[in-house]
């Protein structure tokens, strides 16, 4: 297994109780994803602007990166504003073999990093899993992922 590829088994309680900031994620929410999106990553990694950043979101709402699932997809909220969000499809279109659902970004404003919108984020993708009945959550760490975001994955049971 690649070292870059971290899963988490899942349980059988939800691992939180519900965020009020947090909804599921919809196609309409697409140009402030953009936004969040491109403040996230730096250029090189993420998008170089927010024509590029529309395209990312466009091919991510095609299912380009694998079917979405709308059910373990969320966006953070502050106030009316989406400021982050996790995308989580049916399974990895990169790992043959690898079963269930699959994290393909995680991704928070720049300007909001630190307050705990990454963790509620993933929890909540965790709880939609558990919920729909799967045994696992899997991701990749690797180019773009910051130090912070590693430590959060394996504070949440990720290896």
């Amino acid at each position: 297994m690649p070292q870059d590829l971290l899963t988490c088994p899942l349980g059988d309680l939800p691992t939180t109780d519900g965020d009020t900031r947090l909804r599921t994620m919809r196609s309409s929410d697409r140009d402030d994803l953009a936004a969040a999106y491109q403040s996230a990553y730096p250029p090189e990694i993420g998008a170089a602007n927010h024509a590029e950043a529309l395209t990312e979101m466009d091919a991510t709402f095609a299912g380009q990166y694998g079917v979405l699932r709308d059910d373990a997809s969320f966006v953070a909220l502050d106030g009316p504003r989406v400021v982050g969000a996790v995308m989580v499809t049916e399974r990895s279109i990169w790992d043959e073999g690898l079963e269930g659902p699959f994290i393909i970004d995680l991704f928070v404003h720049a300007d909001q990093k630190g307050r705990g919108f990454g963790a509620a984020l993933v929890r909540a993708a965790m709880d939609a899993c558990i919920r729909a009945g799967d045994n696992q959550l899997s991701l990749r760490v690797g180019e773009g992922s910051s130090p912070a975001a590693f430590a959060l994955y394996r504070r949440l049971g990720f290896q």
